[in-house]
């Protein structure tokens, strides 16, 4: 279908097909979006078409990634907030959900299953979980991509850095 044949609200499902060139360049086609089923949020330019990639169509790692994201949008959100503010809020406030869209070429989509029921279950240990929650902290279940960092690396502290600083003034003075 062409730009003229999707429109908002159109039920969607992103094809599979091998990454060429032109997709790396434009940047809307990528090979661990395909299947992936969503709903037409916008489109724009010539063929480019905003999806809103169902919750349930995630794999296991996207779901995860997408989890930790929102975890620490609600962080950062509320604590940008005052005491006040915070007081006022409603627990939906607090445990909003994020959108996941993806901008897509027309024609890597193609008609898409009914849309999901939705599904409204707020989970109380999220909220717990967001009051301790420290979104400078690092994960220590994901890998990452540099390999010359050794798993157990930790930040030198204030005392640390003080002390090498003084052994270095000491070795320059000898």
């Amino acid at each position: 279908m062409t730009k003229a044949n999707w429109k908002p609200g159109d039920r969607v499902r992103i094809v599979e097909r091998e990454v060429n060139r032109d997709d790396r360049q434009a940047g809307t086609y990528f090979g661990h979006l395909a299947g992936l089923t969503g709903t037409v949020a916008s489109y724009y330019a010539a063929d480019e078409v905003a999806v809103k990639i169902d919750e349930d169509a995630f794999s296991n790692v996207l779901a995860g990634t997408h989890k930790e994201a929102v975890k620490r949008m609600r962080a950062k959100f509320l604590d940008s907030l005052g005491e006040e503010q915070k007081r006022r809020l409603s627990k939906e406030d607090k445990q909003f959900n994020a959108n996941h869209v993806v901008l897509v070429h027309s024609e890597d989509l193609v008609k898409g299953p009914p849309a999901p029921k939705p599904i409204t279950k707020v989970e109380e240990e999220e909220e717990e979980d967001l009051e301790e929650f420290d979104p400078t902290s690092v994960r220590q279940d994901v890998l990452y991509d540099d390999a010359e960092v050794p798993e157990d690396a930790r930040r030198t502290t204030l005392a640390q850095i003080e002390a090498r600083e003084q052994e270095e003034l000491e070795r320059r003075k000898n």
